[in-house]
């Protein structure tokens, strides 16, 4: 499989994860991210995972926030401290794009914070459409905002990674 071609069936999956982790819930997301990360195993960098553990983490601590300071809410069944599971899913899923189908982005800092300041509350927005939760416009904005900054911040530490690797090779 070509270089292309992983990034394509990366993006591809990524987009089938966000629907079923949005529009099926926490089981339908569980058995789908599931299988786009067993696949994932197979291209990833060693490396990768701890990218993808850091912005997962971080990512979910984030909503975490905001759902806790009441900028986001989820179903009245969801009576959890934390964000649904689905959600967690979907940040892991996310993760393992960095590198590959969004590496063009993630490669530039600048673009890859203006980027994600705009698509970010765009995915929360039409999650909010498709009834998998609530976010008021203030938390659209506050997503925007701490998006960009985590993604700025995941770019340096992917740098870092990358470094580390060069320096190994030499």
């Amino acid at each position: 499989m070509t270089q292309t071609q992983r990034q394509l069936v990366n993006m591809l999956g990524f987009q089938l994860c966000w629907f079923a982790c949005v529009m099926g819930g926490n089981l339908t997301g569980l058995v789908v991210v599931s299988a786009f990360m067993f696949w994932h195993c197979r291209i990833a960098e060693r490396r990768e995972w701890l990218l993808i553990a850091v912005v997962t983490v971080s990512g979910a601590a984030l909503d975490t926030l905001w759902y806790q300071l009441g900028l986001m809410s989820f179903s009245a069944d969801h009576q959890l401290a934390f964000i649904p599971p689905w959600l967690l899913l979907l940040w892991l899923a996310f993760s393992a794009t960095l590198r590959h189908s969004l590496s063009f982005l993630f490669s530039r800092p600048l673009l890859m914070v203006v980027a994600s300041a705009m698509a970010a509350p765009l995915s929360y927005f039409a999650g909010t459409r498709l009834g998998a939760l609530s976010v008021s416009y203030e938390g659209l904005l506050v997503i925007s905002v701490s998006w960009a900054l985590l993604m700025w911040l995941a770019t340096l530490l992917n740098r870092v990674l990358l470094r580390e690797i060069e320096t190994e090779l030499h």
